[in-house]
């Protein structure tokens, strides 16, 4: 008899945390990972990765066809917690406001969608992985025992984003941060594929007045 999805049983290895841009998922889960041991796979740093091929390659994001081809010669890596992008590290190049203008559109295509779960699932299902994006704990490994919802102000994400050295200089106001923020809230919660959403089953934490720390050692309260 098939199992339904509750009667699926949980991995235990696998920790899931989503949430919109500017919650600290990324800080978050890097520093969780280390602590429990586990591979740190940041999935929209793959969609950012995958997002500067196409740039590189001229490709207008409205190019459907295009975009969708280019997944097939494509390769996406981690190690030694930095990105590879066809044996390139480009764990720098992929924060640039360039990047942050398409990826939201890039990572909307459900081929492309479809080319990183696959990939995403694949890592995660060997277990003692901390998944951090938008989608893990709902389409990349909702089976996942420990799942986590970040979220916080509008007002707060904007302002984290400001003072991350990697985002420094590219923003003229913080109303441009913000106004950036909710057009990518508004297409990744629209989306038609696994879009934006709370997961079921998982915890939902408001990191608005939260250290980093504390975000951190609350979620090892709940695994531990």
């Amino acid at each position: 008899m098939k199992k339904t999805r509750k009667e699926t049983k949980m991995n235990d290895k696998v920790v899931t945390i989503d949430g919109p841009v500017g919650v600290g998922k990324s800080t978050v889960a890097k520093i969780l990972s280390k602590k429990l041991n586990y591979t740190y796979l940041d999935t929209g740093a793959m969609y950012r990765a995958f997002s500067l091929k196409v740039l590189k390659a001229g490709i207008k994001v409205d190019d459907i066809d295009k975009i969708v081809s280019l997944t097939e010669v494509t390769n996406i890596e981690f190690s030694g917690g930095k990105i590879f992008l066809d044996g390139r590290d480009v764990s720098d190049l992929i924060r640039t406001k360039e990047i942050d203008d398409i990826v939201s559109q890039i990572a909307s295509i459900p081929e492309v969608r479809r080319f990183m779960r696959s990939a995403q699932r694949q890592i995660a299902s060997k277990g003692y992985v901390v998944l951090e994006g938008r989608d893990c704990g709902t389409a990349i490994y909702p089976e996942a025992k420990y799942k986590f919802f970040l979220t916080a102000s509008v007002e707060a994400r904007a302002k984290r984003r400001m003072n991350d050295e990697k985002y420094s200089g590219k923003y003229s106001s913080l109303e441009e941060v913000i106004e950036s923020i909710n057009k990518r809230d508004q297409i990744d919660m629209s989306r038609d594929d696994s879009p934006l959403r709370v997961p079921e089953g998982s915890i939902v934490i408001d990191t608005t007045n939260l250290s980093i720390d504390e975000v951190v050692n609350l979620i090892l309260s709940y695994i531990k």
